[in-house]
């Protein structure tokens, strides 16, 4: 099976600190799933560390238009992860997509979905974007994204109460309460459904 991983926390070769629980995330899951990362960067010129090559990262470089409102920078997300999402699936034929945040991963993977016929999951574990779930703006924008989404694996009980308010059935939502379960549970929502 064949994944495409999507992060803004990613460790690079000026940065081999940031996202390190991303990179034992996807060698938690390596020998069930091949995975590539597209890493998302408002600047260009970052590339892998030595010990990341295994994943492909891809530093797709984003556009900062958070100025213009969030609906434009997730516009501009979605538009930057176009082409290498095409070419993955012509070259690569991956079954699946994971994203590592609500904002901007899963938003704009959201938008992305019905065009490139993928199925993701959204993961929020000690997401940066989980204190602002309580803003009616922030809610209009993730809640219908989520909708989305073949699942979500979450730690926080906002984002929980948010998907039961909206109707998210359970059985598409895994509660983690430490980073061990964390693998486990994408593994099991990332598999397609069987009929």
């Amino acid at each position: 099976m064949r994944l495409v991983f999507i992060s803004h926390i990613f460790p690079d070769g000026n940065d081999s600190w940031n996202g390190l629980e991303n990179v034992a995330l996807l060698q938690s899951l390596a020998d069930r799933w091949q995975a590539r990362a597209l890493v998302l960067r408002h600047a260009p010129g970052c590339h892998p560390r030595a010990a990341d090559v295994a994943f492909r990262p891809e530093f797709v470089t984003v556009p900062k238009l958070n100025f213009l409102g969030m609906g434009w920078h997730l516009r501009g997300v979605a538009n930057a992860l176009r082409k290498p999402l095409d070419r993955l699936r012509r070259d690569w034929h991956f079954d699946a997509v994971l994203t590592a945040s609500l904002l901007p991963g899963a938003c704009a993977a959201a938008r992305l979905a019905e065009e490139f016929q993928f199925r993701f999951v959204a993961l929020s574990v000690q997401d940066e974007s989980e204190p602002r779930l309580g803003e009616s703006g922030f809610r209009k924008i993730v809640a219908p994204s989520l909708a989305r989404a073949a699942g979500v694996v979450t730690d926080s009980s906002a984002l929980s109460a948010l998907l039961s308010e909206t109707g998210f059935r359970k059985d598409r939502m895994i509660f983690v309460s430490n980073q061990e379960s964390v693998a486990e549970a994408c593994h099991r929502l990332l598999l397609p459904v069987r009929g």
